[in-house]
């Protein structure tokens, strides 16, 4: 499995001579390694709730247009924006690679009044993508967790340690996502001390970089 990160929550995720596209949202298009990326031959995008930071319609035309037979997945609320867009979305898949995995977002009273709908997905049966969600309670088989490690408004990188110690079966590798918010050396420091955190409950961390393949 080849994952690409994408800026904060978006990936490009590569395995089984499949790509999916994650979470493609307005932080990620509006920096310009994105805006360069190819993005033909996308199979599918999943999408894990329509928040811009996870879903802008600059980039969903961008990828919509360069691979016009891709498959896009995610919650109500992000198949009734898409199709406002022009974009065909399933809230379901039959797709064997791609499972949705019922979630919650963080919650987000009183900063924000409404909760999204929202899901995470379990891709290729080995990489679970959390969205916004820190109330996981299993890794669901998955062997990699791609997670918000950094919540903004709504959560902090102690609650993201205290979902996955408190997960009845947890995954063997943790990945770092929704991390725009903070700069280089703050995302330094927090990777550094991630590794020891995450030991504690014998998971490992995996850093990932803008643009920089992570082969798995």
């Amino acid at each position: 499995m080849r994952i690409t990160k994408l800026v904060h929550s978006c990936i490009l995720v590569e395995s089984s001579n499949k790509k999916i596209l994650v979470d493609p949202g307005v932080y990620s298009w509006a920096d310009g390694k994105v805006k360069s990326t190819d993005f033909s031959g996308i199979d599918s995008v999943v999408i894990t709730h329509a928040h811009p930071d996870h879903l802008n319609e600059d980039f969903a035309d961008r990828v919509n247009k360069t691979s016009p037979n891709s498959k896009w997945y995610g919650p109500k609320d992000v198949v009734g924006q898409l199709s406002d867009w022009g974009i065909t979305a399933r809230d379901s898949s039959k797709d064997e690679f791609i499972e949705f995995i019922k979630s919650d977002h963080a919650d987000l009273a009183p900063w924000f009044g409404q909760q999204p709908d929202h899901t995470s997905f379990l891709l290729f049966g080995e990489l679970l993508i959390t969205g916004d969600c820190q109330t996981l309670t299993s890794s669901h088989g998955a062997k990699y967790v791609a997670a918000a490690i950094n919540g903004g408004p709504w959560g902090s990188i102690v609650g993201f340690s205290k979902m996955i110690a408190a997960m009845d079966e947890r995954p063997q590798v943790v990945l770092p996502l929704h991390d725009w918010h903070w700069n280089d050396a703050a995302r330094d420091a927090m990777y550094s001390r991630l590794p020891d955190v995450l030991g504690q409950f014998n998971v490992d961390f995996t850093p990932l970089y803008n643009g920089v393949q992570k082969e798995l």
